[in-house]
């Protein structure tokens, strides 16, 4: 059966239209473009998305404690204090909607240089003043990590929006948008230099480490389904945007998690190797965004 039709161009404003790194997060940093670390930044933890809610709906401080890239020692003005004595330079403000925020000099705060934070990323936690808690629990989340990597220098013929973290992790599930970019002025064939008529081959990776054809379609038979094929956005600029949980749910049988995603870009028609992409690309959802 014939799936229904994305709107892809829709889907990709809309996803223009927001943070990019903050949807169904649970932690995650602005500027989301290649940070500078030794400037200010911002850090953002949503409760809601958290896996403890023992702090969903508080109307008490809450604060950060600490310990990766650098944990600071006792004395230090940014140490994390006691366990039921928050360090008050370390309280988080509220946006509302239990979202918290810090803003801070990531290289300042943590007395490292750059490399040490993209080798080591934020590791941190938010509690209350007092994190003993009661029977329910400690007055805490979970422990969370903010992965920070170092910018990708020069273009890519193939890229993600939202971009991808360490070995092609996303930064979102497979419950958010997802486009896939292809940049045909970085194309080497000469045959597709002015092709305007690109489907994506895409196959679900399931957690059972099994892969799942979209509607069961083989290679040369993409060009022949509306739903994959590629937007021509100009400038030799093309995207192909679905929320992949929802695009491959009639794909993935039930029980299967779905944890990435595999392309190949092609020709509507293909007749030999001059109308496909060199490359198979495959990124992994971030399975800290459920």
């Amino acid at each position: 059966m014939m799936k229904p039709m994305k709107n892809r161009l829709f889907l990709f404003a809309a996803l223009l239209s927001m943070t990019q790194t903050a949807v169904a997060q649970k932690a995650w940093i602005t500027p989301a473009e290649n940070p500078n670390l030794k400037d200010s930044v911002t850090l953002w933890v949503d409760i809601k998305k958290c896996d403890r809610q023992q702090l969903a709906g508080s109307t008490e401080d809450l604060y950060m404690w600490t310990w990766k890239p650098n944990e600071h020692a006792v004395g230090h003005p940014l140490h994390n204090g006691t366990w039921n004595a928050s360090n008050e330079a370390l309280r988080w403000t509220s946006a509302g909607n239990d979202v918290y925020f810090y803003r801070m000099v990531p290289t300042e705060f943590y007395e490292v240089a750059p490399a040490a934070l993209y080798a080591n990323d934020i590791h941190l936690l938010l509690k209350k003043k007092d994190g003993t808690g009661d029977s329910n629990g400690e007055a805490k989340t979970e422990d969370l990590v903010i992965a920070l990597d170092p910018p990708v220098t020069g273009p890519q013929k193939l890229s993600t929006f939202p971009k991808t973290k360490k070995k092609d992790t996303m930064s979102t599930s497979a419950s958010d948008v997802f486009t896939l970019k292809y940049d045909r002025n970085l194309e080497e064939k000469v045959a597709l230099q002015t092709a305007d008529d690109f489907y994506v081959y895409v196959q679900a990776k399931g957690d059972n480490g099994l892969y799942y054809k979209y509607n069961n379609i083989s290679i040369t038979k993409v060009g022949n389904d509306p739903n994959l094929a590629m937007s021509d956005m100009g400038n030799g600029m093309f995207h192909f945007t679905i929320i992949p949980s929802t695009f491959m749910a009639a794909d993935v049988p039930a029980g299967v998690k779905l944890i990435g995603l595999k392309f190949q870009v092609v020709r509507k028609t293909i007749k030999n190797s001059d109308d496909t992409v060199d490359g198979t690309y495959e990124y992994i959802f971030n399975p800290n965004c459920e």
